[in-house]
Formats: structure tokens, sequence, C-alpha cells
């Protein structure tokens, strides 16, 4: 998670950006395991509400008494179609006309049970029931009738358990893919926040599929976005307390400059002394003005492209050190400092940038004038050590009783 702080008109805003990648599920794999839970409870709803229905009718019948008024209107139909169509024993297979329109019973006929030798009967174990009926001729004969349920009760719970488990199938079905299609709406109205220019607003992340990808991707391109935007309003804030900050700079030295010039067009001046004390301070504040310009300039520079291209030139030791001599401190010793050199043999050579190097001296310099105490003297000492060249400038701070304005480059 990488932290981006920037601070505009004295607010600090935060940007946060997740680089950190995460491996993506699918799309596809997590809707099929959506269909195969919910096909799986649904065949499990299925089982159960068939089971339940299918106990629950049993006992309802069980306890209305249907087995029992089924037979009882089965005997009264056989009985009444023996006597309507004379059965006898003679004509018994006129039965199988009523058997046929009786298709929910199971009939056998006996003419005299309890005559039949059945070694079962001793151990007391014929619990059946048998029912009597007479024939056309006056026989008496005896029935065992068994009834059955009409199908038709179970093809309704059928039909009864296998919409209930559709109902639930397509109902947890729709339930899971919803998550998703409700995270893609409010994707789309936090788009549409985003697009009316609230850069702000954060864009929910969550999940690990292709749609959680998408978030992710939106949610960085918004980041970009807005650092790209606090990065030009820093830059712009920036540049213009720069350029208020030169101004005031660069106002107090040209004035100063304008009215030594002013006194020198109109002559006033009592002594070429004095003509020549006004002289030098319009050429210190003309080298003030340039200094201020070379920083701002330099400032530019440096932050105006992120690597520096130096023009390295080999330079010995000495005449490196004759150089500065004879330029900066030179300069220290025309306004009135003292110098105290401690030079060591010099053999060495220096690979320098004569222009950058220049800048850092002119801005030492520039806060020894400054702060420097001119009643102390510069002490400059250069020595060779460790295929390194060492220069040492040491002086004392001054009391320092007005304050000296900075531009803080």
């Amino acid at each position: 998670m990488a932290k981006h702080t920037y601070r505009i008109s004295g607010e600090e805003v935060i940007v946060l950006i997740d680089r950190k990648k995460r491996r993506r599920g699918s799309l596809t794999l997590e809707l099929i395991l959506m269909t195969i839970g919910s096909l799986l409870t649904a065949m499990l709803v299925w089982s159960m509400v068939e089971n339940l229905a299918t106990e629950w009718f049993l006992n309802k019948l069980e306890e209305e008494g249907y087995y029992e008024e089924r037979i009882d209107k089965c005997l009264q139909d056989l009985q009444a179609f023996i006597q309507d169509n004379q059965v006898t024993e003679d004509n018994i297979e006129r039965l199988l006309v009523w058997v046929q329109q009786e298709k929910d019973a199971y009939i056998i006929l006996y003419r005299d049970v309890d005559a039949l030798f059945d070694p079962y009967m001793a151990a007391g174990s014929d619990d059946m029931d048998y029912y009597e009926l007479t024939l056309a001729d006056g026989t008496p004969i005896k029935a065992e009738i068994c009834c059955y349920i009409d199908t038709h009760y179970f093809d309704l719970i059928e039909i009864l358990a296998y919409t209930v488990a559709g109902g639930v199938f397509i109902l947890l079905l729709i339930l899971m893919i919803h998550q998703k299609i409700r995270y893609i709406n409010r994707l789309e109205q936090e788009l549409k926040i985003l697009g009316s220019g609230n850069l702000e607003y954060p864009v929910t992340v969550k999940g690990n599929d292709e749609v959680t990808g998408l978030a992710e991707g939106i949610e960085n391109l918004k980041n970009g976005i807005l650092e790209q935007q606090l990065m030009k309003a820093e830059a712009e804030k920036a540049n213009m307390e720069l350029v208020t900050a030169m101004s005031h700079d660069l106002r107090t030295p040209l004035t100063s400059l304008i009215g030594y010039l002013e006194l020198l067009n109109m002559h006033r001046y009592e002594s070429e002394e004095q003509l020549h004390n006004y002289l030098v301070h319009c050429r210190d504040k003309a080298f003030q003005m340039k200094r201020m310009s070379d920083r701002l300039f330099e400032y530019f520079l440096v932050y105006g492209r992120r690597e520096q291209h130096y023009q390295f030139r080999t330079v010995p030791d000495e005449e490196l050190l004759e150089e500065l001599c004879n330029g900066q401190f030179l300069d220290w010793q025309d306004q009135g400092g003292r110098l105290d050199c401690s030079i060591d043999e010099l053999k060495g050579r220096v690979q320098i940038d004569s222009e950058y190097f220049q800048r850092v001296m002119d801005n030492l310099m520039s806060n020894l004038r400054k702060y420097g105490d001119k009643s102390r003297p510069l002490e400059i000492r250069a020595y060779e050590c460790q295929d390194m060249l060492h220069i040492l400038l040491t002086n004392y701070v001054r009391e320092q009783k007005d304050r000296v304005e900075s531009t803080q480059i």
C-alpha cells in the first residue's frame, strides 16, 4: 500500500494506492459453483418435501378411516354386481368385468376358508381379515380385499415437491447472482460520481474475481488522476509562493539600486569617495539581484527535470584553489574581511562541473556576507586525503541586529 500526502491550501490530502497484486478467481467458476450449490439444495428440498407430504397424506388417510370406507364400498359394489349379473359358481368369470373396473382394488374369493388346511393357523399367525359375500344362487363365499390409494394423489405430491424444489433453486440462484449484479450496479453509481468530478469518492473493492479486478483498475486510475491533480496543484502553489517571494526579495535591492542610480544621475554626491561608495553599492545590489536570479533559474532547472547532466572537466587542485582565491575570497577582502589560509601542497587533480561548483560557492559566500563576522578572519584550509580534495571554510556568526530576508531556496 503506497501512501502519498499532499497539502493544498492548508489542508492535508492523503492518497492511498494499493499496488499489491492478488490472484484472481474466475467469475465463470463462481457461477458454476452457485448453480451446483443451488441444484443440490433444491434436490434436498425436493426429497424432504416429498417425504413429509407423503407421510402427512398417509397419516391423514388413516386418521379419517379411508381404508375401511374404501373396503366397505368395494364390498357393496361387488355384492351389487353379483346380484345384477346373476353371478354363480358356474359363471364366476363374470367378476373379471368388475375387477377391471376397480383398478385400485385387489380381491381373492374363497368358497370355504375355514375348511382349508393351513399349518400356520395352528401357530396363530393368521391375521388376515375375510369378508363374506353371497352369490346369486345363495352360495356363501369369502373375499380377501386390499384397496390401494389412487396414484393421482402421489402425482400431486410429486408435482408439489418439484415445484417447491424448482422455486428454491431459482430463488437461491437469483439471490447469489443478485450480489454480483448489486456490486456491478454499485460500481456504476460510483463511476457516475467520479465522472461528475468527485475523484476523492472511494471505489468499493470486494471479492476476488474479474469484477473485482475491474473495480481495482478503476480505483488505481482514479488515484493516478487524483495524484496528478494534487501534484499539479502543489506545484502551482509552490511556484506562486516562489514568484511572490522572489518578487519581494528582488524589489528590495532593485529599489535600492534605483535610488543610488537616481542620486548618481542627479549628481547628488559631495566627493569622489562618496561617488565611489555609491557605485560600489550599485554593484553590490546588481550582483545580489544576479545571484537571486541564478537561484531562481537553478530552482526551475532542478525541479524541472529529474536527472542533472553535469559537464565535468579535470582541473588541478592547485589551479582550483587559485581560482577561488582570486574570485570569491578576494571579494571577502574587498568588503573588509580578513583571510587566514592554510593550504597544503596540492598535487592531485579533481573532476568538477565549474558552473555548479561556482553556484555552491556563491551560496556559501552569500551566507558568509550576510551572517559572517568580519572582525574575525575567514579561515581557509585545503588538503588532500584518500583521493579527495577537502576545502574547509570557517568563520563566526555575527550578532544580527536586523533580520535578513531570504527566499529559502
